[in-house]
This record gives structure tokens, sequence and C-alpha cells, in this order.
């Protein structure tokens, strides 16, 4: 590829274009490996951090239109991968929460998307891909970045 230097110089262009490759290579391993969607890997991680949750919550936390949010977990359920039961704290709502199996299958993906990255950061150092993560983290929050699993003792 033979980009024209002045959208190489454009910060916002290359960050598209790498993650709009980092998302295919990622989701198209994730589809063959784990049977997941980005999605539905989201979906997983939302409720591994957070906690059993209202549907429109969760979907709501990763910016879901409610229509995918149910086609997603409908997905989920039928696979064993999450379950919607009554909310113990309000019985007229129903919240959904990770299964055992959703659980495996969710540190699957995360080992999965630990070896993409890898993979599709592989030019950068192991400290210029932290400092990376600290950036695009801070420009997407507007506050400095989380330790993904590789940094964290123990890998959790």
């Amino acid at each position: 590829m033979d980009l024209p230097p002045t959208l190489l110089a454009t910060t916002t262009f290359v960050l598209h274009r790498v993650g709009a490759g980092s998302r295919r290579a990622l989701g198209a391993r994730l589809a063959d490996e784990t049977g997941l969607s980005l999605w539905e890997f989201a979906v997983l991680a939302a409720l591994a951090d957070f906690g059993p949750a209202a549907q429109r919550e969760t979907g709501d936390r990763l910016g879901l239109d409610p229509s995918d949010m149910v086609r997603h977990m409908d997905r989920l359920m039928d696979q064993g991968l999450a379950e919607r039961d009554r909310d113990p704290a309000d019985r007229r709502r129903y919240r959904i929460s990770l299964t055992p199996a959703g659980r495996d299958v969710l540190d699957r993906a995360l080992d999965l998307v630990e070896r993409v990255e890898r993979e599709t950061l592989a030019p950068l150092t192991d400290a210029e891909r932290r400092r990376l993560h600290e950036l695009v983290t801070k420009v997407l929050t507007g506050r400095p970045g989380r330790k993904s699993r590789a940094q964290q003792p123990h890998g959790k």
C-alpha cells in the first residue's frame, strides 16, 4: 500500500486505518476460534466487569441499539453463555448475567485478543504498545487507560 504522505500525516486517518484493520482481524479470529462476534465479546466483557445488569443498561453501556442488543443476547443465551433471570432487587425487571460457560468462552476470547493485538502491533515494543494504549484510551475517555490483562499480575 502506497498511501499519500498527506494521509499518512493525518492522525485520525491513520488511526482509522489501523482500527479498521485490527477490527477485521480480531472479528475474523473471534468468529473462527470462539464463535463470538465482536459485539458478543463486548457484551460478555461488560457482564464480567460490571456483573448482572438489565439488558438495556448493558446495551447503553456499550452504545448498542436495543434491537441489536436483543439479537446479541438471544444468540448468547442460545449458546448458554448468558442467562436472563428476575432481578432480586426489583421483581418486575429482568437482568442478564454471565454463565460459567460464558466466562470460559470470554477467557478464551481474551487470550485471543492479546495474541491478535501482539500480532497487529508487532512493529511496536512492549513499552510503545503500553503507551499507545494509554494515549488512545485517553482520547476515547478523557482519562488515562487501565492496565491490560497482560500488564496485570497473573493476567487478571
